[in-house]
């Protein structure tokens, strides 16, 4: 395995509980999507912040060792797990509340049973909800975030990522298998522009956060803090429509490279 995979997929990998907790002192988690139940894999609820802001985080996490891997399927969100984060989504609308996501996640479940209750479905809602969004919003890679399960969270007035993270439309084993097997894992990473550096050249990315910090954690909460104080006073449509720009402008940037 490529040396940067195994660092992303380490157990001691810095996790969204472990931001969440250091963000919001104060936090209700909101658990299942009154359906079909709860998603271990999410971290999802309502808190403030130590000057008591108040806040709403979607966190996905894959698990630290086999027992709780096997718990939160390797990170891979189900439906009720997207359907929850939608939950969310439309509190934080109701109550005029930023929301942040914190993402390490090889993509979204693929099946059967995910599919079967409408996983595509679920996929596209979230993603609906957060671009028609009057508040801001932003999220962090601190990790893998790959496929659509990724993409539901990512349409985002902010986009930040550790340094070593990687943010795809398919994770590097997938892109192998669609060229058949003719790149390797470390080709594949860098054949497409998956990488944090690579993404802000693009202007996809809005800061890149080094992971190799004394104090990460801190470091990830400062940038989350900095970044909301720059958004909120924007108004609504402002917000709406910034965020579709940012997406519109990297798609020219890429048409240019």
């Amino acid at each position: 395995m490529d040396d940067r995979l195994q660092r992303l997929r380490a157990a001691d990998r810095i996790s969204a509980p472990t931001v969440i907790k250091a963000l919001l002192p104060i936090f209700t988690a909101q658990r299942g999507d009154r359906v079909l139940g709860t998603d271990a894999a999410l971290t999802a609820g309502f808190g403030r912040t130590a000057t008591q802001q108040g806040l709403a985080v979607l966190g996905v996490d894959r698990g630290s060792d086999l027992a709780s891997r096997r718990q939160k399927n390797g990170g891979a969100l189900t439906v009720s797990g997207y359907r929850t984060a939608l939950r969310v989504v439309q509190h934080a609308e109701k109550f005029k509340l930023p929301v942040v996501s914190l993402i390490n996640m090889p993509g979204a479940d693929a099946s059967p049973q995910s599919e079967r209750y409408g996983q595509s479905q679920a996929i596209a809602d979230l993603i609906a909800a957060m671009g028609q969004l009057t508040v801001p919003n932003l999220v962090v890679f601190l990790g893998e975030g790959h496929s659509g399960g990724a993409l539901g969270f990512a349409n985002a007035n902010r986009i930040l990522m550790l340094d070593d993270s990687l943010f795809n439309v398919a994770s590097p084993e997938a892109v192998m298998a669609i060229l058949h097997g003719q790149q390797t894992v470390s080709t594949a990473i860098d054949l497409l522009p998956m990488t944090a550096p690579e993404l802000k050249r693009r202007g996809l990315v809005d800061q890149v956060i080094p992971h190799g910090q004394p104090d990460l954690v801190a470091a990830i909460v400062v940038a989350i803090t900095t970044t909301l104080v720059t958004l909120r006073p924007l108004p609504a449509t402002t917000i709406v429509t910034q965020r579709e720009a940012k997406f519109q402008q990297f798609i020219a940037q890429w048409a240019l490279d």
